[in-house]
This record gives structure tokens, C-alpha cells and sequence, in this order.
């Protein structure tokens, strides 16, 4: 069926899943927490050696090229934490502190590139998104394209990214605030069907997108179909959220949203706030939070950077595309629409070489 009339998902269900977890789940389960022991920093450390000395440029850097022979079977375990387990995972103990930016990219993206295939992650094609106070206001207009959360020092809400997996690396913490937030999807589903059932066909209908200037139809670009908050397909329920990014769809779009539409899009923000279904970390340097964008929501407070260097909040994030990942319906698995500057999982995976180049019609000629 046609994407832009499919009906909304009937499902209601509870999910039983792992990844339906509370925040007093998290902190008495410890399993989804990855240290890196000396030996696995050591194998690290040899492995960016090995890449530097054999010419390896950041976008070449994969598993053949940064080998992790020991670290790589835990690595293994952590996607089907992501994927079949809590959906999240957070490794410590990367040796950042003595690498320049160069290298902790490629150390980033080496560690990464066995969860999954990184991509672009905007319209200049960043694989490794600096995410850092640029002096910006979310949502402002520049250089013909809306300003994104992550250039800016503001309090961000709970939210989840157009891709399988998203990775943070703290490099540098703020002086002041930065406070990671993480709350399951999932949960907040159980939680909405329990109490407030009549909301969830509007969250499965979904909404149009902006898409902020990334495409060639400049600012008042929004999505093709309308995005589902919460769809159940292939046997799993999986959501997609970016309540500002819904909400700049409809002012491009000319189609204010409805009393109902922002009751239910207040609903999924309350619960997500809430104190049993939110989990706060604070990031220490080293640290890579992984989320499962299909089951986790993530926010991160505002923040006040020092006037040192060393007071100044500095993450990288990367979006990976995952062999490993769920089957999506199509308005999930391509949400910018079929012209979107994103890889899907299926054009990232192609372009790595995990699946088959798609032969070309004229290939034997006509």
C-alpha cells in the first residue's frame, strides 16, 4: 500500500520487551554499562597506531582496517543489547584525553564501525556531528537552513534521530548543566494504552516533518507521508519523535495542528519527564552513550560552558545504519522521504558492501 494512505497500526498491546524498562530498572540492571578494561584500551590504542601508520583516512576506518580481535566480540554483544535487549549501552573508559580531535574521531569511529555503518549526519555531509554551543539559536534561519538543537547550549527534549543507532562521545564536559536524559518508548507506549488509549491513534497516524531547509525544496520542505510516533510492523512496535521538527512541519506546511494532535504530542513529552520512566546520566569523558532510536528516547539539559578550554562541553555524535536492526515500515525507514541526503540502512549497508550492488536495468543492454 501506498505510504501516503496507510492506515494507522491497530496494534494495542502491551510490549514485553527488555527495552520497555523503568529508571529503577536501569540503575539495579547494570548489564547495558560496557568499561573498557586496560587490555581492551590497550587494543584500542594499537588498533588507531596500525590505521595512522597505514595512511587510514577517518572515512575508511572499519573493522578490517581497525582491528579489535578481543574488544569486537563485546562489541558483538552490545548490538544485541541495542537491538533485542534494553536498547541502550554505554561504553567507558575511552583513552580521549590523550588524543587530538583527529584521532579520537577514528578511535569513534573505529569502536563504531562494529555496531554498524556510519553516515552523513547533515547537508555538508559531517560523519562525526561536533556537538557544541556554536552561539546559535535552535530554530533560526542559517546560511538558508533551520539551525539543529545540537549547535546550540539549549535544553533539548526528548526527541529520537532518523537512524538505527545514535552514538555521544564526551570529549569535554561544561562548566554548568549537560545532564543526558533517556527514557524507553516503548514504556511510554504501555504507559499511554493503560491510561490514555484514545491517544494513540493519532500517535500512529503520525505527523508531517519539516525538513528544515536539507533538501532542495529550501525551508518550506516537509515530509512526503505523514511520520508515525508509534508503528507496529514486521511483529515490533518501533517510534520516530521530534516534537519541534513536527511542529515547524505544520507552520511550513499551513496545517496548524490540532487541540487533540498537541494534547496526545503533550502526553508523549509528560511521560517521557516523568520520574519513574526517566534516567539521567552525566556524561564523564570517554563515555559513548549508543541508543536503539526504535525504543529510546534522549534529551539533554541546557548547558553554561566555563571560559577554559576544559569547561567547554564538547561531544561527537555519529548515526550508524545496523545490519542487525529491526524491519521498518517504510514511512521509519526512510522518514526524510525517497530524495532524503540520509542513507537508508538498505543504501548504507549497499555502499558498505554488507549487501549486493542493485544491477542496473541496462546493464546487458536492451
Amino acid at each position: 500500500m501506498n505510504a501516503l494512505t496507510r492506515p494507522a497500526s491497530a496494534f494495542r498491546e502491551r510490549v514485553e520487551e527488555p527495552s520497555a524498562w523503568k529508571a529503577d530498572e536501569l540503575r539495579q540492571d547494570t548489564s547495558w554499562i560496557y568499561e573498557l578494561s586496560r587490555a581492551e584500551v590497550a587494543e584500542v590504542e594499537a588498533a588507531l597506531k596500525t590505521a595512522n601508520a597505514a595512511g587510514v583516512s577517518l572515512l575508511h576506518v572499519r573493522p578490517e582496517t581497525f582491528p579489535l580481535p578481543t574488544l569486537s566480540g563485546r562489541l558483538r554483544e552490545m548490538t544485541r543489547q541495542l537491538e533485542h535487549g534494553r536498547g541502550i549501552a554505554l561504553v567507558r573508559g575511552v583513552p580521549v584525553g590523550r588524543y587530538d580531535v583527529p584521532d579520537i574521531e577514528k578511535i569513534y569511529f573505529g569502536i563504531s564501525g562494529y555496531l554498524g555503518v556510519v553516515i552523513a549526519q547533515n547537508s555538508k555531509g559531517d560523519h562525526v556531528g561536533h556537538v557544541r554551543n556554536e552561539g546559535l539559536k535552535w530554530g533560526e534561519v542559517s546560511n538558508g537552513e533551520l539551525v539543529r538543537g545540537y549547535r546550540t547550549n539549549a535544553y533539548m527534549p526528548f526527541h529520537s534521530d532518523p537512524t538505527d543507532i545514535v552514538g555521544l562521545l564526551c570529549v569535554q564536559k561544561s562548566l554548568e548543566g549537560g545532564l543526558s536524559s533517556i527514557a524507553s518508548s516503548m514504556s511510554i507506549y504501555n504507559e499511554i494504552l493503560a491510561t490514555r488509549p484514545d491517544m494513540l491513534d493519532c500517535l500512529f497516524n503520525g505527523f508531517y516533518y519539516s525538513l528544515r531547509g536539507e533538501t532542495a525544496g529550501g525551508l518550506g520542505s516537509i515530509t512526503e507521508y505523514r511520520i508515525p510516533v508509534f508503528d507496529h510492523f514486521a511483529g515490533r512496535l518501533s517510534t520516530r519523535y521530534v516534537r519541534k521538527t513536527i511542529e515547524q512541519g505544520a507552520t511550513v506546511g499551513n496545517a496548524p495542528l490540532t487541540g487533540a494532535e498537541r494534547e496526545a504530542l503533550d502526553l508523549v513529552d509528560a511521560l517521557a519527564q516523568r520520574d519513574d520512566l526517566r534516567f539521567d546520566m552525566a556524561f564523564e569523558p570517554g563515555d559513548i552513550q549508543y541508543l536503539n532510536n526504535y525504543v529510546a528516547f534522549h534529551s539533554r539539559t541546557g548547558f553554561q560552558d566555563g571560559p577554559g578550554k576544559d569547561q567547554q562541553r564538547f561531544l561527537m555524535r555519529l548515526w550508524l545504519q545496523s545490519p542487525d536492526a529491526r524491519a521498518l515500515s517504510r514511512p521509519l525507514a526512510r522518514p526524510q522521504g525517497e530524495r532524503s541526503i540520509f542513507l537508508s540502512r538498505e543504501q548504507a549497508l549497499r555502499k558498505a558492501g554488507l549487501l549486493p550492488a542493485v544491477e542496473s536495468p541496462h546493464a546487458h543492454g536492451a
